[in-house]
Formats: C-alpha cells, sequence, structure tokens
C-alpha cells in the first residue's frame, strides 16, 4: 500500500458511517483528512489546501459540482462516489471516475491513485488517457508523492511537460500518454529531482 503520509485528502460525504469509514482508511495511510465535509460550504472551506478529493456527488439534495470544478481549476484528482444512478455528470468532468458507493475503500483509492502500469496489471485502458489535460491531476500527485513539496511537484510537472514536447518524435508506440509521460517524470526526479526542490 503507498504510503500517504501528510498528502491532504478532502471526503465531501453527508453519510457519517461512510464518511468515518473512509477517513479511517486514507488516516491510517497517513493521509491529512479533510473534512469529513457534508455540504458544499463546509467543502469549500478546504479546496484550496486538498490535494486529492473524493466527492459524493449528492449532498442532501445539492450537486457538489462547484467543488468538483474549483479543484479541476488547481489540477487536483478526485473521484465521484455516489448512491444517485440517475444523476448526470456534466462533460467537463467526466473525466473523473465515478464509483458507486457500494465499492470499498480499496476501489476508491485505486481510484484516487490509479497503478502506474494499470495495462500491465490487466486493467483496460481508459479512453482519455491521451488527453493530457484530464492526466494533469495524476501528473501533479504522482510528483507529489515522488518528491514531497509542492513547489517542486508543480516544477516537476513542468519540466515533463517541457522534455514531452521535445521527446515526442521518439516517443515509443504503444505506450499509452500517461506511461509515458510518468517514465520522463521518474526519470527527471531520479537524475535532478532535489533541484527542483529549490
Amino acid at each position: 500500500m503507498r504510503d500517504l503520509r501528510g498528502v491532504r485528502i478532502l471526503i465531501v460525504e453527508d453519510d457519517w458511517v461512510l464518511a468515518g469509514d473512509l477517513a479511517r482508511y486514507f488516516g491510517n495511510m497517513g493521509a491529512v483528512v479533510l473534512g469529513p465535509a457534508a455540504t458544499v460550504e463546509h467543502a469549500s472551506m478546504h479546496t484550496e489546501v486538498a490535494e486529492a478529493a473524493i466527492l459524493d456527488v449528492n449532498l442532501n439534495g445539492r450537486r457538489v459540482f462547484p467543488i468538483a470544478d474549483e479543484l479541476m481549476r488547481r489540477g487536483v484528482p478526485f473521484v465521484f462516489f455516489s448512491g444517485d444512478e440517475d444523476i448526470v455528470i456534466p462533460e467537463r468532468l467526466r473525466h473523473a471516475s465515478n464509483l458507486r458507493k457500494s465499492a470499498d475503500s480499496y476501489a476508491v483509492f485505486d481510484a484516487l491513485f490509479p497503478p502506474e502500469k494499470s495495462a500491465l496489471a490487466g486493467r483496460p485502458a481508459v479512453n482519455l488517457s491521451d488527453n493530457v489535460f484530464s492526466l494533469l491531476p495524476k501528473l501533479r500527485l504522482a510528483a507529489r508523492l515522488l518528491l514531497g513539496d509542492v513547489g517542486a511537484s508543480d516544477r516537476l510537472v513542468e519540466r515533463t511537460l517541457e522534455r514531452a514536447i521535445g521527446e515526442i518524435d521518439r516517443r515509443r508506440p504503444g505506450v499509452s500518454t500517461e506511461d509515458w509521460l510518468n517514465g520522463i517524470m521518474r526519470n527527471i526526479a531520479g537524475s535532478g529531482g532535489t533541484s527542483l526542490l529549490n
């Protein structure tokens, strides 16, 4: 299980039993749990510092989409976690995973922090994996887990994208954009990650 020490995870959930289970699960991995928040207003107090989020779509009749929009603006990865099957996710937010509340905490973790080699693990490739914009939240979180510093992590993502532009002609066929960018990021972090901390 990955070490999430210090990663600030926002939990937005109006079912207190479920919210408590999620908080314990991620807290046991060292994450700093923000909330749990049961309202859009309470959740909005944490969006500026959250580094990942689990969002119940329906909060006592109100949609959580304004929180998702703010997290997306900041490049923060999030997953929707809903008990309602009839709620339509807006097109702009469909890059995020949408899990049923019957899913367990492991499935939530896997959706929020997908394995780096998902194709090798026999998992189907996500259609949006070639959309760099949709990958930015995952890249930022991967950089945060590699370096542990927010500013350095953002610089690592910038350098990764800059190098990718220069190496696009040498990209191996059949490698997903996500795996390709993660490989570049690991190489940069391994060869000069400490310089990004300054």
